[in-house]
């Protein structure tokens, strides 16, 4: 049995806590809590536990640990995780049982702010969300006009030192963007991550953000969640992997509560359309930020211009000549340097990467060259007949239109 109880808030001279104990023989940690700058307000409650169950639901379905909250909850949510979210989870993990929840009562929320959010990280996704529900909205009701950004596993595991590092110097590189438009940019951070290491970050990652989310409902009635995955995509590919490519837009509303709307934005578009969103939008080119490199640390605006969401980016932007206008963020000759082999990489997972399969769309589309299936197969042969590959495909195309499929 897993059991929640004394939720409370704690406050230092510089910071604010939201806490609660976690009895469990199943974790190190004997609390969950999510902390916040004081100089932003107060920002959580402590009048319900949602936040928690929402964060422990699937370790407890993973460990097989019914759930005691010595507390209230949210009538609603605590209505859609008994009746449906549990079935998704199920229908997303074999490893995953049914679990019996028990709270003492429902709690509703009092509210204390009128804030419109969005999580941002300066990538393609986040971007996309802000261009449209910032820069071209026109209704107050819809209008972002709060910026998040949460430490509950994207920056790495909770028992690596270097994740609270990375999460600050992520946070900084951000920063600059928001306080430039002078909109508020509010970090939280978190363990529930400690909770969920175990499986992988992609496997929970929309539990453990929609836990953080629902921890600052008292101030935010709706909440923008930029999804990477469109509703033209297979989610049954992600089962078992990725939780948010596989159930985002019906799980989010299931977890959404009376106080707080949580809308799942981006799976109106495909990935190379929120490129194109974006690409014409000044800060995006200033300080777009795409690199899972491990050693980058958003310390810099530079992204490494290799890695495989660098490249998938600057595929798209190349096939919509646009890549000058985002050198201040990349570095163009490694982007060609390393072209022709991703190129030829997403010829071959086009039937099965559906990021692949846009991107050689977006490129034929556009009248770019993509390098056939033959070709491709040729030049990602194994080393040892890269070098004749190289030769047949020059001898069968010319070596001048070879180089222009490389883009020299």
């Amino acid at each position: 049995m897993i059991e929640l109880s004394n939720i409370r808030i704690e406050k230092t001279d510089t910071d604010s806590k939201l806490i609660c104990d976690c009895k469990s023989d199943s974790f190190s940690e004997k609390t969950m809590w999510f902390s916040a700058p004081l100089s932003f307000g107060d920002v959580f409650t402590d009048e319900v536990y949602d936040a928690f169950l929402v964060a422990i639901l699937y370790p407890a379905m993973y460990y097989k640990e019914n759930i005691v909250i010595r507390g209230a909850v949210s009538k609603k949510l605590f209505k859609n995780i008994t009746t449906y979210v549990n079935k998704v989870l199920l229908a997303f993990s074999c490893e995953l049982s049914d679990v019996d929840i028990k709270i003492e009562n429902y709690g509703i929320v009092t509210k204390t702010g009128t804030r419109i959010g969005t999580g941002f990280s300066a990538g393609v996704d986040s971007f996309s969300t802000f261009v449209e529900y910032y820069a071209n909205e026109k209704d107050v009701d819809y209008k972002i006009n709060t910026l998040f950004f949460f430490n509950v596993g994207s920056h790495g595991r909770f028992d690596n030192p270097d994740t609270i590092i990375k999460f600050k110097n992520r946070y900084e590189y951000c920063k600059v963007f928001p306080d430039s438009l002078n909109i508020p940019f509010i970090p939280i951070d978190s363990n529930v991550h400690a909770f969920h290491e175990k499986f992988g970050h992609e496997k929970t990652d929309t539990i453990t953000l929609v836990s953080g989310i629902l921890s600052i409902q008292k101030i935010c009635f709706k909440y923008y969640l930029s999804s990477g995955i469109s509703y033209f995509e297979n989610a049954n590919n992600y089962k078992n992997f990725d939780i948010a490519a596989f159930s985002d837009p019906y799980i989010l509303p299931l977890l959404s509560t009376d106080n707080l709307d949580i809308i799942p934005d981006g799976e109106q578009y495909l990935r190379t359309e929120k490129t194109v969103q974006i690409s014409d939008y000044a800060p995006a080119q200033k300080f777009l930020n795409v690199c899972v490199k491990g050693d980058n640390g958003y310390t810099t605006a530079k992204n490494c211009s290799c890695c495989p969401k660098c490249m998938r980016t600057l595929m798209a932007l190349e096939s919509m000549d646009k890549l000058t206008d985002f050198a201040e963020v990349f570095d163009i000759d490694v982007y060609k340097k390393h072209s022709f082999k991703y190129k030829c990489r997403q010829r071959l997972m086009y039937n099965i990467d559906p990021f692949a399969k846009d991107n050689v769309d977006f490129a034929r589309k556009n009248k770019k060259n993509v390098p056939s299936l033959f070709i491709a197969w040729l030049y990602l042969s194994p080393s040892k007949s890269v070098t004749l590959a190289k030769r047949i495909a020059k001898k069968v195309l010319g070596e001048k239109i070879v180089k222009r499929l490389k883009g020299k």
